[in-house]
């Protein structure tokens, strides 16, 4: 009995000081810079808010993030190299709508497996908005709706790519409100998607409030509905999908990931240290000043949005394959 109470307490020691070598890492990490991977090309959109973002976030972590573009692949490139790097806590990574939606659907890298990453966090969110010239005829969600129940296939609404992140959530307003729509992709991106609008080659347009927001701040256009839980505090006076009774929530949006198998401890040092940049009274006023759409869901609250976002998205590409309107080979 002596012997198995000595052996028993020899064995709490052992775990005792173990939890403490664990608390004792924690709080020591991190101890040098970490590298932040950049999945798309310097100067663009991504990179510029999220070197912003990190640039502020060396104050709450201790330690310089250094940035570094890995492009290709729709970003597939660069988020491979992440979710391929040692998981020691030094390297995290941005992600984007094609990260987690366009490059694991049409399997566009080798390798690539989404159930590698570990979401930290998420730092900007643009609710997908529908947007019409200010002269439009419909000044409701509703009347559009009644117009296109009168007209099937009439109605142009304009995205930037056939089943992309602007596409596919008018897809599912579509089959909730039981319409049919026009579609009319824009590739070249968000500037010709706007001239059309303005012009009138379309009569309305799929996309973010802040690729529209010049055009609605000049009076050329106005937002009719967003597709988010609440309203965009920018236009509260623009009504949600939810609110006409449609369930419709999408989204483009920046996150930050690191490896699923860091130490559990470290990717909550650095979801914390996250977290904190969005109490920064500075970063909040060049957040504003810069319209970045800057919002904060933790980790847990991530993975579930995109867990969401993914189910959706891949269903309706499934349908638009089964159609024979995308190609997946």
């Amino acid at each position: 009995m002596q012997i198995f109470t000595l052996v028993k307490s020899a064995a709490a020691s052992a775990t005792i000081v173990m939890g403490l070598g664990a608390a004792a890492l924690a709080q020591d990490y991190p101890q040098k810079d970490i590298m932040h991977i950049m999945p798309w090309s310097a100067g663009g959109g991504t990179d510029t808010v999220m070197r912003t973002f990190m640039s502020f976030a060396e104050k709450p972590l201790g330690v310089g993030v250094n940035t570094q573009n890995v492009t290709g692949a729709q970003s597939g490139v660069g988020t491979l190299r992440l979710m391929k790097s040692r998981p020691d806590g030094y390297t995290i990574g941005s992600l984007t709508w094609d990260s987690v939606i366009t490059v694991p659907y049409y399997e566009l890298v080798p390798g690539y497996d989404t159930e590698e990453l570990a979401y930290l966090g998420s730092v900007t969110v643009h609710p997908t908005a529908l947007v019409v010239r200010a002269d439009a005829p419909w000044t409701t969600l509703g009347e559009m709706v009644e117009a296109a129940r009168e007209a099937p296939g009439t109605i142009k609404i304009s995205n930037v790519g056939t089943g992309g992140v602007w596409h596919l959530p008018v897809l599912d307003f579509e089959q909730q409100a039981d319409v049919e729509f026009l579609h009319v992709p824009y590739p070249k991106g968000s500037g010709p998607q706007r001239e059309a609008l303005l012009s009138g080659e379309t009569d309305a347009a799929s996309t973010s409030i802040s690729a529209a927001y010049s055009a609605v701040e000049s009076g050329q256009a106005r937002v009719l509905a967003v597709m988010a839980d609440e309203r965009d505090p920018n236009f509260p006076d623009v009504p949600t999908f939810k609110e006409a009774g449609y369930d419709v929530v999408w989204g483009g949006f920046r996150l930050i990931a690191t490896q699923a198998a860091v130490d559990a401890e470290q990717q909550a040092t650095l979801e914390a240290a996250f977290e904190k940049v969005f109490q920064d009274d500075a970063f909040l006023a060049k957040a504003e000043e810069t319209g970045m759409g800057a919002v904060w869901m933790n980790g847990e609250k991530t993975e579930a949005y995109i867990s969401s976002s993914q189910a959706k998205a891949f269903a309706l590409m499934d349908k638009l394959v089964a159609d024979g309107v995308l190609d997946k080979n």
